[in-house]
């Protein structure tokens, strides 16, 4: 079913150009997950494989920080410039609650703004983390660390990120999805065959011959789970509330008017999503701040 829909999806050009674009893209960011920043000891990371940090960071660069490649600081100062962004609006910024209301125009504004902040935090975090992971790590990660160094480090990783960011923009103006959950999504893919080597490593090879009965258990145990993680994920993604509305339908010529019964679709995980979003803003206890006059911008906020 799902190869038949594939091709049948191909023969429509336009459905075949956007499927190609966003391959190329995704491509493209997979070769600059593999060119390392110069002046960079790469395999000093392996001594901070197990800090939860770096592997937060691995996920949202799309696995680059491994090589701690041109494109390491990945997409996360622009989610963490966009959240500012939000924030702003929400009666802290008037210069953005306008913009907020401006319709497109002001979009483009916020938009322009929030590249702006995702260069500046792009660059402190990328000296912070470079700074970071050089002292905690036994050998030195930059070879010869001193401002100069640093400054480039920060210049070629700032970059990368915008990179990174103009090509999630590009796949989501010209190819499938959402850009910044593609370039996520590509680096959990490139790294299932290293996490099914581990798997097979830890459970099977590494083991005695007593234990293999235990190993067997313990992996299918992880299927299982894993297989209902999608399951519910994508349950509660495509979950949706049918909302009965009835309307009066006049009939020219006819006595009386007759009712007619639709109903509307209501995805509970957007109304979940807005109603935290509210639950925050009024949280703030702001003065003159009166939620029910609010509600409707915050909800446009949130789409």
């Amino acid at each position: 079913m799902f190869f038949k829909l594939l091709k049948d999806a191909l023969k429509v050009k336009n459905v075949r150009n956007k499927i190609l674009f966003t391959i190329f893209i995704i491509f493209v960011f997979r070769v600059g997950t593999h060119v390392t920043v110069p002046g960079i000891n790469a395999e000093s990371l392996k001594q901070l494989s197990d800090l939860p940090f770096l592997n937060m960071l691995n996920l949202v660069s799309g696995n680059a920080m491994n090589n701690f490649s041109i494109f390491s600081m990945g997409v996360s100062p622009y989610i963490t410039a966009s959240i500012i962004v939000q924030l702003l609006q929400m009666d802290i910024y008037p210069k953005f609650v306008e913009w907020g209301k401006q319709g497109e125009v002001g979009r483009r504004k916020l938009n322009q703004a929030t590249r702006y902040i995702t260069l500046v935090l792009a660059f402190v975090q990328s000296i912070g983390i470079t700074a970071s992971f050089n002292t905690l790590s036994s050998i030195s990660l930059v070879k010869t660390p001193n401002v100069s160094t640093y400054l480039l480090i920060g210049t070629i990783l700032t970059a990368g990120s915008i990179i990174v960011t103009w090509l999630g923009e590009q796949i989501t103006d010209k190819g499938f999805g959402n850009g910044v959950s593609m370039i996520i999504f590509s680096g959990i893919i490139a790294s299932i065959p290293k996490m099914f080597s581990t798997i097979y490593e830890d459970f099977f090879v590494n083991v005695r011959s007593g234990e293999l009965t235990r190993s067997y258990i313990i992996v299918a145990l992880l299927i299982v789970v894993g297989l209902a993680i999608v399951f519910f994920t994508t349950f509660v993604q495509q979950a949706e509330y049918q909302i009965p509305i009835q309307y009066t339908k006049l009939v020219q010529g006819a006595p009386t008017s007759s009712y007619q019964l639709v109903l509307f679709p209501l995805s509970l995980l957007a109304r979940l999503q807005q109603f935290l979003v509210l639950f925050f803003h009024s949280s703030r206890r702001l003065h003159g701040y009166h939620t029910y006059k609010d509600y409707s911008r915050i909800i446009h906020l949130v789409e």
